[in-house]
């Protein structure tokens, strides 16, 4: 984790919020990520009479709550047992928010509130407290509370909280508006750092770990982020004494503060998806106290995620438009992206993986540079069909690079595919055959079985060719040119025959990085040929019973010697024995004399191959033919 930058980002928010008391820091929004939730506020009048405050129950105010007025209300997570730090909690069950308000919060601050200078706040809350007690005065606000909440929408039970309003002399007064709240939360954001589990992690005089200072107070407990646990004997050092846990990492309150506001503000700005991965984007510049261009480059991000909510556009990704637009800056900064899982009941954070200091160029070369030289080829073109939801009328459109087809072969190893590709490390071939195949199989099995919805065969060879050319023109995988396309001379003067091999010479040659080798050639082109076969069963028989010798494309180098040998022998029962006789020619070339390296291949590469073959061979059939 990137404490350090988070740390710098936190104090870029300390110094625009130079305004602020000390204790408005530790307040926290109760629905960050929610504008105009709802506030359902008791409201009780307490007065003065012959210097006694006499409390009374006034009505059930519902207020809308902004990130221009949430800190009026003081809300702090506490615990689930326990209940939050102040009076201000999360609405929800009428019966148990009450009762625990005033069993456990009530109860608590107030012998809290006992030990305080303030005396005159303290009677104030006390009569509240003691005004509750009554049961027939506890019955009425919940009774109200119960009105209020039945009233409300399923997302408004589900977002909104719960808090108290006190008019003191005909004036209203909010949490927030008092000493002894404002010490309490202050307390909460700061002793809490030195305090868990029951134990307190506490060092003096000693050098913080952030800002490599000597400082009065080192917390053991500071960081925000939940992704240390220090509950099990094992693991903290200083032989199992969590009392010691300072001393694994040491923070002072400054910048336990600032680590803070970091964390809360890379939250609510610089956090979103990729693919459904969760991410923080953590900003960092080359020089690492150059707050002038972190400034920059923190406010160029939150421009950037804005305007990608904003943005209408609908086909394509914000994660994709994401990377375009980092790729625009200047490398004056880095990206650390931290992808996390959290866990939903104690929040602690599970980090998957975190790649450090990509630039903006790394962007630019992984979503605008490669994406635009791959995209131009012709076997892209109207490759996509989508309903036009205005006009209701089907459209195509090309198909284009995107991290989301590469996660069709990687949904299971996402993470791992993202950190090879931002970091340029090399992929395995096989792996990624395998990959292939694993998809294009379950794919055939499901078309086999009508199971729900099943891509096309061609359209998954299509991405697959795609990801293919994405890879190698990163480098990621071997670029071979060894292939030599040999010519027939006696062809030229043959009359036209009923299969297009020039056509099909071109393709090769205009795919020549994924067809880089003469035997992978060949394997594709047995592939041809049995699609080939197929269109002829289909024409006679209305039906395709070859098919089942393609055992589920679960291929090897015999298996294909023997369909090849089999098709040969069909389409002269249907035929000739000398139909698509150039295209015999060709697989003699670069089949048959090849065989020795088609034993090489792994068992997907060949399959996938094939499969290729398969998909793309109707489109060399010479034209007149019927």
């Amino acid at each position: 984790m990137q404490d350090k930058a988070i740390i710098e980002i936190g104090k870029l928010q300390l110094k625009e919020m130079g305004n602020k008391q000390p204790f408005e820091f530790f307040i926290q929004n109760m629905f960050p990520n929610k504008d105009n939730y709802d506030m359902i506020v008791m409201v009780f009048e307490v007065n003065n009479q012959e210097d006694q405050f006499i409390c009374s129950f006034k009505e059930v105010d519902i207020q809308k709550v902004s990130e221009k007025n949430f800190e009026k209300y003081a809300y702090r997570k506490g615990s689930s047992r326990g209940g939050d730090i102040t009076f201000t909690t999360k609405f929800g069950d009428v019966e148990k928010k009450l009762k625990t308000l005033v069993d456990n919060q009530f109860k608590s601050l107030i012998a809290r509130f006992s030990e305080s200078s303030h005396t005159g706040e303290f009677s104030l809350f006390n009569s509240v407290y003691h005004f509750l007690l009554i049961q027939q005065n506890y019955e009425t606000v919940k009774n109200e509370l119960i009105k209020i909440h039945s009233g409300l929408s399923k997302e408004q039970q589900q977002t909104s909280g719960l808090s108290i309003l006190l008019i003191i002399e005909g004036e209203e007064n909010f949490l927030a508006d008092f000493k002894i709240i404002q010490e309490t939360i202050y307390a909460s954001g700061t002793d809490e750092k030195s305090e868990k589990y029951g134990i307190k992690s506490e060092g003096k005089n000693q050098q913080c770990s952030i800002c490599s200072e000597q400082k009065p107070i080192l917390h053991g407990f500071a960081s925000p982020y939940k992704y240390a646990t220090v509950d099990k004997p094992g693991m903290v050092s200083g032989f199992f004494k969590q009392t010691n846990n300072w001393q694994n990492y040491p923070i002072c309150s400054e910048c336990s503060l600032a680590f803070e506001l970091g964390k809360n503000f890379i939250s609510l700005n610089l956090s979103n998806y990729f693919y459904g991965k969760a991410y923080y984007a953590i900003p960092k510049t080359i020089l690492s106290k150059d707050s002038e261009n972190l400034e920059r480059a923190v406010k160029k991000l939150q421009e950037l995620y804005s305007n990608i909510s904003q943005d209408g556009q609908k086909i394509k990704r914000h994660e994709e438009k994401f990377g375009e637009m980092v790729a625009d800056e200047n490398d004056y900064f880095n990206l650390n992206l931290l992808f996390y899982e959290e866990n939903p009941t104690t929040k602690a954070i599970k980090i998957k993986l975190l790649l450090e200091e990509i630039v903006p160029s790394r962007f630019r070369k992984l979503f605008v540079d490669v994406p635009e030289k791959i995209n131009q080829h012709s076997l892209y073109k109207d490759a996509l069909t989508f309903t036009d939801k205005e006009t209701k009328q089907r459209k195509k459109v090309d198909l284009a690079f995107s991290f989301g087809i590469l996660k069709t072969f990687f949904e299971d190893d996402f993470y791992e595919l993202i950190q090879k590709v931002f970091m340029l490390q090399p992929i395995s071939e096989e792996a990624l055959y395998s990959k292939f195949m694993q998809l294009i199989r379950a794919n055939y099995n499901k078309m086999q079985s009508s199971d729900g919805y099943v891509e096309n065969t061609h359209l998954t060879i299509l991405k697959a060719h795609l990801t293919l050319r994405y890879f190698k023109e990163l480098k990621l995988i071997d670029t071979k040119s060894n292939l030599i396309i040999m010519e027939n001379k006696e062809e030229k003067t043959e009359q036209k025959s009923a299969f297009d091999l020039e056509k099909l010479k071109s393709f090769i040659k205009e795919n020549e990085g994924f067809l880089d080798e003469n035997h992978k050639v060949g394997v594709f082109s047995v592939g041809i040929l049995v699609r080939l076969l197929l269109n002829i069963q289909n024409k006679n028989l209305g039906n395709t019973p070859f098919e089942k010798k393609l055992k589920g494309y679960n291929l090897n180098a015999d298996l294909i010697k023997n369909i090849y040998l089999e098709a040969l022998q069909k389409i002269s029962q249907y035929q000739s024995f000398y139909a698509y006789s150039n295209l015999r020619e060709f697989i003699n070339e670069y089949f048959i004399l090849n065989t020795h390296k088609i034993n090489k291949l792994s068992n997907n590469e060949l399959s996938f191959y094939f499969v290729a073959g398969l998909e793309f061979g109707s489109q060399f059939k010479n034209k007149e033919e019927k």
